[in-house]
């Protein structure tokens, strides 16, 4: 049976996300000294700064590497638009360049890391059943990006329905870059007192607010629906 209180570390994880945001903003000096110091890195790479920020995603995800602070990276270093293009590039890529890695060069290494592991020895008897729902569905609750696909890697599904679902974290991503802009635009105003310009403090909140809500939902319904499918199928 789906065991729902394995994946309860959605909301948990949200959280953890956001008490990261609040220190940063806390330390707002902090913060903005070091942006400066990544925006100035970005900007010697001129044209190819996108192309740089995806190449380091593809180094460090498959290394297990937080896709978390990478999306918070973006978000804080790059316009919101440019950032959540980046970022969902670089997300498809890692996810078939982990689907490679898993399937071909490492499926017996992870193979015995999923059968020692709790949380990935149930999302290998879902995977089992099959199919491109099975995986969107797992794609939409937050399990980390780089085990997950792994899991999936060397799990009997093919490659096509296996990056499509991908596009399932989507909101995550989207939500965590979302965080990191929201991060950056307010240590900003923390340390630029009295700076004009940009979206307004109460949209951002806002939106804050009306992401995690989004992401608590979206995992709910995710999660309600997976444990239907493994009792209908037992």
């Amino acid at each position: 049976m789906f065991d729902q209180q394995k994946f309860t570390f959605s909301a948990s994880r949200l959280l953890i996300v956001a008490i990261l945001i609040v220190f940063l903003l806390m330390g707002g000096y902090w913060l903005e000294h070091h942006v400066v110091l990544i925006e100035s890195w970005i900007q010697n790479l001129g044209h190819w700064a996108g192309l740089g920020f995806i190449l380091l995603f593809l180094v460090l995800t498959p290394l297990f590497f937080s896709v978390d602070a990478l999306c918070l990276i973006a978000g804080a270093v790059f316009s919101l638009t440019d950032a959540i293009t980046y970022v969902l590039i670089a997300t498809m890529l890692a996810s078939a360049l982990i689907f490679f890695i898993g399937r071909r060069m490492a499926r017996e290494q992870i193979q015995t890391i999923v059968e020692k592991n709790a949380r990935l020895r149930s999302v290998d008897r879902l995977l089992q059943h099959g199919g491109f729902k099975i995986l969107f569905l797992l794609r939409l609750l937050p399990i980390p990006f780089a085990p997950l696909g792994y899991a999936m890697s060397v799990s009997k599904n093919d490659f096509v329905p296996y990056w499509l679902a991908t596009t399932g974290i989507f909101f995550y991503h989207l939500i965590i870059t979302y965080f990191g802009y929201t991060a950056a635009h307010f240590s900003k105003q923390m340390v630029q007192e009295g700076q004009a310009g940009g979206p307004s403090t109460a949209m951002l909140v806002g939106g804050f607010i009306v992401c995690i809500a989004i992401v608590l939902l979206i995992t709910r319904v995710a999660k309600a629906e997976l444990a239907q499918i493994e009792g209908i199928d037992e």
